[in-house]
């Protein structure tokens, strides 16, 4: 799972309010999904039909998993159906604007990696560049049309989502759930949201109880996926011209051939972390998630499934590193992200060939200053009572940890 928590926490709480689907399901669900969001969109062309595997056993885990309630099974319909509606403007607005699809995008710096590596952080820092240009929460999930450079952050659509995650946030405060991780509307997301549209995305996965669906990621052909996400981000440079995307997404390390197909002079940023500490972290964020729907959790069928996950986050991306050398891989370790950013920005812009302006350093100060690492409360955690031991995960990192000098954190048992 490389998944947004405001998604998953506000997934959760509105789960406890919907107690019946919107509308009887049809003989299709899938084709009814699909229905409400062409009469949404008012249109009904998806782009060809790549997007249909994935939805329909993401469907056949909602409708058949044991214990899933009424009101998660249609909240979930209901992201997916944002998906599906989200994707048939973009269809279209290719369609109308089909100078878009001439246009590259050009050696974007993709952060990709374990889960809970410091990826976020290193995103924003990325973000307070104004030569760069980030994928923002809003815009991933309502593209069209496309925002232009002057409006990127005071766009309707932006304030509606800030609104909406103010009301998150107090909702969270009255529950008592804590804030693990936080995106603001107007700041950079995962590319998952976007991927999410094609349904091969680990967006989806993070609230499936069984593993049939992430197994079928594992090994499914990613190109639909990558070529819906390229034309995502034509569009909206469309209108922000003269900037280089900053992406950020975990799981693009389990894709990362298909990523390096879709974008052959992409510089890769390599998050490294403690990867016990990590592990720890991503577990706790997979019982929350996977809670959503109310489906029977089974820590027996959960923790092999994750664990499977974070064995390819490390030994695909070991793979296409000795295949295509060093020189395209930028080491961001999280230990010295969190004890000098700065210095660590330095170092990854010279690496990239990046001039660190003194304006762009100063900005990320300031963002710094204004989003302290702890500014949510500390929320300790360790792989006591996760289901799994530091024996358990020693075999998988091993190699891992014998190519990159990472700095263990000591508190994972």
């Amino acid at each position: 799972m490389a998944c947004n928590l405001t998604f998953v926490l506000l997934s959760r709480i509105a789960s406890r309010f919907v107690t019946s689907p919107i509308s009887s399901p049809p003989v299709s669900v899938v084709d009814g999904l699909a229905d409400r969001a062409r009469e949404r969109a008012g249109l009904d062309d998806f782009g060809g039909d790549s997007w249909r595997v994935g939805l329909q056993l993401l469907v056949d885990t909602c409708e058949s998993a044991p214990g899933v309630n009424p009101g998660g099974r249609e909240f979930v319909y209901g992201q997916l159906v944002d998906a599906l509606w989200n994707r048939l403007r973009v269809v279209d607005y290719v369609k109308r604007h089909p100078e878009v699809s001439d246009q590259p995008v050009e050696r974007p710096i993709v952060v990709l990696g374990l889960p809970r590596t410091g990826t976020s952080l290193a995103s924003y820092l990325l973000d307070q560049d104004s030569l760069r240009r980030s994928l923002l929460t809003w815009e991933a999930e309502d593209s069209i049309p496309p925002s232009t450079i002057d409006t990127l952050r005071t766009d309707p659509r932006c304030l509606k989502k800030k609104a909406e995650l103010d009301v998150l946030a107090a909702g969270l405060k009255a529950a008592n759930i804590p804030m693990v991780h936080w995106d603001e509307a107007d700041g950079p997301t995962e590319c998952v949201f976007v991927q999410g549209q094609d349904f091969k995305s680990y967006l989806w996965e993070a609230f499936m109880p069984t593993a049939d669906y992430a197994d079928w990621l594992l090994g499914a052909d990613m190109s639909s996926a990558y070529d819906y996400e390229r034309t995502v981000l034509q569009v909206l440079q469309s209108r922000t011209p003269g900037q280089t995307w900053s992406l950020k997404m975990p799981s693009h390390a389990v894709h990362i051939e298909t990523l390096l197909a879709a974008f052959p002079d992409a510089r890769i940023v390599w998050a490294h972390r403690d990867p016990f500490k990590s592990t720890a972290s991503f577990l706790r964020l997979n019982y929350l998630s996977r809670s959503v729907l109310g489906a029977e959790i089974d820590v027996d069928v959960i923790v092999p499934n994750v664990l499977r996950q974070l064995k390819e986050h490390v030994e695909r991306p070991l793979a296409a590193r000795r295949r295509i050398g060093d020189d395209r891989f930028f080491d961001l370790h999280y230990a010295e992200l969190v004890r000098d950013p700065i210095a660590v920005m330095r170092s990854l812009y010279d690496w990239a060939g990046d001039d660190l302006t003194e304006s762009t350093e100063q900005a990320m100060l300031d963002f710094l200053d204004a989003h302290p690492q702890d500014r949510f409360g500390v929320a300790p955690y360790s792989l006591d009572e996760s289901g799994v031991t530091r024996a358990d995960l020693e075999p998988i990192f091993d190699e891992y940890l014998s190519v990159f000098d990472v700095e263990l954190e000591g508190d994972a048992r």
